[in-house]
């Protein structure tokens, strides 16, 4: 359980501990020559609950590198301001978007030093995206529940999930961990009492996380804090990591 008193990195980097716990049980799994439950479909069932815990834990700490800013933003509703009481998974996500376009684990595969202090990171090969999360989320939920047997209809798509189950689900684990793995977590410049959370601002962190070994229960997490570059020949500044 998280410290409700730690600080944003602790609390996302306990959540990544805990994504690669759900992600080894789900290996531990598929890599057996028998059911380690009672059945292939059972199997099936915990794994997916896992995939779906992992989006959830995702969708949690992605608030954490810009939680004053998600939290302005809820603010402004008329019902329910009160961002921690938020739980579904698809909402949380759709509202991060509409204030960061960091919202989501940045997939990492090489890092470039490219001057003291500044790095460059060159994206991994798999795209996340808000549809495909949202997806993987919805479709593990059909997983987790009993169909109407009085519907010939519902139990003819259960059996489709049943026969396609496998097939699916290591697809898309393969797809959380190639976006988790190694990935930043990019944080944006706010302030409560004059930004609107919905403008456009710079970086002002980024957390490198590695998920590293995957028997064990380390994770790596480096902090970097985004750095203002001299005003080039066009009048522009960047920022770097």
């Amino acid at each position: 359980m998280t410290d409700p008193k730690a600080s944003a990195h602790e609390r996302y980097h306990a959540a990544m501990v805990e994504v690669k716990r759900r992600l080894r049980a789900i290996t531990r799994i598929q890599g057996a020559k028998k059911p380690r439950t009672l059945t292939l479909d059972t199997d099936n069932e915990f794994m997916w609950l896992q995939i779906r815990k992992v989006v959830e834990l995702v969708a949690f700490a992605s608030i954490s590198s810009d939680e004053t800013r998600y939290a302005a933003l809820r603010a402004e509703a008329k019902d329910n301001p009160d961002y921690t009481r938020d739980w579904k998974v698809g909402d949380i996500l759709r509202r991060l978007s509409k204030i960061t376009p960091h919202f989501l684990p940045i997939p990492i595969r090489s890092v470039q030093v490219v001057a003291e202090g500044v790095w460059h990171f060159d994206e991994g090969e798999e795209k996340q995206t808000l549809e495909r999360f949202i997806e993987i989320y919805e479709r593990a939920g059909e997983h987790l529940h009993v169909p109407n047997p009085f519907a010939d209809a519902t139990m003819e798509r259960h059996q489709h999930l049943l026969s396609t189950s496998r097939e699916q689900l290591c697809d898309d684990v393969k797809y959380l961990v190639g976006v988790l793995w190694t990935h930043a977590k990019v944080g944006l410049e706010f302030d409560p009492d004059q930004g609107e959370p919905r403008e456009a601002a710079s970086p002002i962190s980024a957390w490198l996380v590695r998920l590293g070994w995957p028997d064990n229960d380390d994770v790596q997490i480096v902090l970097a804090e985004g750095v203002t570059r001299p005003t080039d020949e066009t009048g522009e500044r960047g920022t770097a990591a």
